[in-house]
């Protein structure tokens, strides 16, 4: 047994968790994919499955704070994703082996991985500034409102539709509100596009140039439609582009920008602002058939999210303006000239990251004064007002090239000098490590047993890896997809048709027009991919980790649903891929609600640890397995709120099913229940009472920590006598 099948340090590891959520390693912001994992987590995953229970807790400790040589550890993760499993498994000293289907995935992983010498790097980026730098930063002057020459930080934008029954152009503003500062908030005038400043809690603004009063948080359009202030007709948005067949058009009104001498202010824009956009509109037409961008249409076939073609959007281009498209195709052109491979591909990788914040879906947020991620969310979403960002960038800003560079560096940097953070006493400080991540890349399996090679990595379909010899592999550490909780490839695709300009002659993976594969596993009703398809297909996989890992291996992914069918689904792909359940740890997930949070999003993973089944299976009661889930998910549900952590419905549902599959698989099938078999589904309904009982249980303890100052002693006899009704765990 490991020690990850004894127990985790699942308290102090949350916290780990929550805060890396918030502010995630240079490494892991080089470029965005979805669903990161904490890599405190999986480091911790990884010492604990190649450490013995017969260690301390205060070893494993020291280990994750001091390092851990796991030379000659070979660890495989089919679902590499953002390459989490590979660069901590690296660190520790292990060769490591990913795969994924998707190719955006494997560049980012490979570039992460890969070492890089930083003034050659620098050098590069510092030619480019002096030459395409200085034309993009031409389409972004202005002049501030003083006069003086100044730099666009965000050129603002409004959709604008005409109206169906009086064919006014109608401005498409949900507020006027630009900015909100700690006592004063920033306001675009409706009547005369005056910008201006007033009380932060001022309900009425009233312009210094035209005189007009108005509500600043009060405009003409919102969720989803709008109503037209000349005549008072109303249509959804949806309806304005089947009238028109195409997209919104947009309208300048304001800039921010950065002047030497002012600083950092906001302006009405003005006939030059327009001037100016209109000079690169003019360029990009005249030089359209030649310029560097991507021209395939965006898949419509199988489509899960119907955005943003159903906003009129049919190319991939159209996500962008047009002094976006110029600027973003002559950096890229540019770039493409240089002749270090391994240089090229690293500015290619900031280059993609900064196509998040450089399209038409960005928002601005008035209460942080930047613009938001077009992927802050999984999914595209359209907006009535978005920021344009200046594409190389000025001193202020977010996610301009020069920014997205400096994170790729940073992320470098991280990888000769790696650190994890200590947090005690709500302090936090960093605890250097000094392991280096630098992977020296084989081309096979039997490569990878060379000194010196230490990772492995593939885009392909992990339903066959027979690169892998069988029983090849220590163990398996990954985070396979979530049903239909995200479609990669649809959103993959964004940086993909990008990424190919510059990449389709030197991989084969960027040959096709498109990411997405027909064998990618998701659940997809539109694509014809059903619940039966995601679980066949994931079963083929972990049957491909069964065959490859050791006989004393084990497979080890965390998992979360809110929906007990999906646990039901899990279970029996993992039974049909020959293995069992050994331990199910709760563990704190990837996503940014705090520890106190009641909201309705699954905060915890189950950590389910798998080993092969073998055919010592003994015959167990039903009831003696259900008296056991309901100790241990009491005793869990225990360890996570004295940890000062909330827990609401779905979370307890993580629990319970954790615990579930935990006790009932190690035996399955001879589980006995009043004279039959019990099946899993049939299991997964008897404990449902439990997830609805402990469910009101989480609520009373967060009741009673607001209520009560007595609070321990509420919550130890709250516990008692849960602990009594449902029996001690073991």
């Amino acid at each position: 047994m490991v020690y990850i099948e004894k127990d985790l340090p699942v308290e102090k590891l949350g916290e780990l968790a929550y805060r890396e959520a918030h502010a995630r390693k240079p490494i892991y912001q080089m470029h965005k994919w979805w669903a990161r994992r904490s890599g405190s987590v999986f480091r911790m995953f990884t010492l604990a499955s190649f450490i013995g229970d017969e260690e301390s807790e205060d070893e494993l400790w020291r280990r994750f704070y001091q390092g851990s040589d796991l030379k000659g550890k070979v660890i495989l993760d089919p679902f590499m994703g953002g390459g989490t499993t590979l660069v901590e498994g690296l660190r520790l000293g292990c060769k490591v082996i990913g795969v994924d289907i998707n190719p955006v995935a494997w560049f980012v992983t490979k570039k992460e991985i890969e070492a890089v010498d930083l003034a050659k790097l620098d050098a590069a980026f510092h030619r480019l500034q002096s030459s395409v730098g200085r034309i993009i930063r031409k389409y972004y002057r202005t002049m501030c409102p003083k006069g003086h020459d100044a730099e666009i930080i965000y050129a603002l934008w409004v959709k604008q539709v005409q109206c169906a029954e009086c064919g006014e152009s109608v401005s498409l503003f949900s507020g006027y509100r630009i900015s909100n500062e700690k006592t004063i908030s920033t306001v675009y005038c409706p009547n005369c596009s005056h910008v201006f400043t007033i009380g932060r809690q001022q309900k009425l603004a009233r312009c210094p140039s035209c005189q007009s009063t108005f509500d600043p948080d009060k405009g003409v359009a919102g969720r989803g439609q709008y109503k037209c202030p000349n005549c008072g007709a109303e249509e959804t948005y949806l309806d304005a582009i089947k009238r028109t067949r195409r997209p919104l058009d947009a309208t300048l009104f304001a800039i921010e920008c950065y002047c030497v001498k002012c600083g950092r202010l906001y302006k009405s824009a003005d006939e030059a602002d327009t001037r100016m956009f209109e000079s690169a509109r003019v360029e990009f037409e005249n030089r359209k058939n030649e310029l560097l961008f991507p021209r395939q249409a965006i898949p419509t076939d199988g489509r899960s999210d119907p955005r943003p073609v159903n906003y009129g959007y049919e190319y991939f281009w159209q996500l962008f303006n047009e002094r976006q498209l110029l600027c973003l195709s002559v950096l890229l052109e540019e770039m493409l000239k240089i002749e270090d491979e391994n240089i090229r591909e690293f500015l290619l990788l900031a280059f993609s990251d900064c196509l998040d914040t450089n399209n038409v879906f960005c928002k601005y947020e008035a209460n942080y004064q930047k613009i938001s991620l077009l992927f802050g969310l999984n999914a595209y979403h359209p907006i009535e007002r978005f920021g344009e960002n200046n594409v190389w960038g000025t001193k202020f800003g977010r996610g301009s090239f020069t920014k997205c560079f400096n994170k790729v560096r940073r992320g470098k940097v991280y990888s000769s000098n790696t650190y994890e953070r200590i947090h005690k006493n709500g302090k936090s400080t960093r605890k250097v490590i000094g392991e280096y991540i630098g992977a020296i890349v084989a081309d096979d399996f039997e490569d990878l047993q060379r000194v010196g090679k230490n990772a492995l990595i593939k885009a392909g379909d992990s339903r066959e890896m027979s690169f892998i010899p069988s029983e090849s592999v220590d163990a398996v550490l990954t985070d396979p997809p979530y049903f239909d909780n995200v479609m990669y490839s649809e959103m993959a695709d964004f940086f993909y048709v990008w990424l190919r300009l510059g990449l389709k002659e030197h991989y084969r993976y960027f040959v096709p027009e498109l990411s997405g594969h027909p064998n990618e596993i998701v659940q997809n009703d539109k694509a014809g991919k059903d619940i039966d398809f995601f679980a066949a297909n994931l079963a083929q996989v972990f049957s491909e980790c069964h065959r490859v890992l050791k006989s004393e291996g084990h497979l080890l992914f965390t998992f979360h649903h809110s929906k007990p069918w999906a646990w039901e689904s899990m279970a029996q792909v993992l039974l049909d891929a020959g293995f069992y359940v050994s331990s199910a740890p709760i563990v704190r997930s990837e996503g940014k609600s705090g520890f106190h949070s009641n909201s309705g999003n699954v905060k915890y993973d189950a950590c389910l640890v798998c080993r092969k089944r073998t055919e010592r299976a003994q015959v167990c009661d039903w009831e003696v397995l259900k008296a056991e889930i309901s100790g241990q998910s009491v005793k869990w549900l225990e360890r996570i709120i004295k940890s000062g952590m909330a827990v609401n419905k779905v979370d307890v549902l993580v629990i319970v099913m954790g615990k579930l599959l935990e006790a009932y698989m190690p035996d399955w099938p001879l589980i006995v229940c009043g004279g039959g078999m019990i099946n899993i589904h049939e299991a997964i309904m008897d404990v449902m009472p439990l997830v609805e009982e402990l469910a009101g249980t989480a609520h009373e303890m967060a009741q009673m920590g607001k209520e009560y100052p007595e609070r321990p002693i509420q919550l130890n006899l709250l516990l008692r006598e849960r602990r009594a009704r449902y029996g001690s765990a073991k």
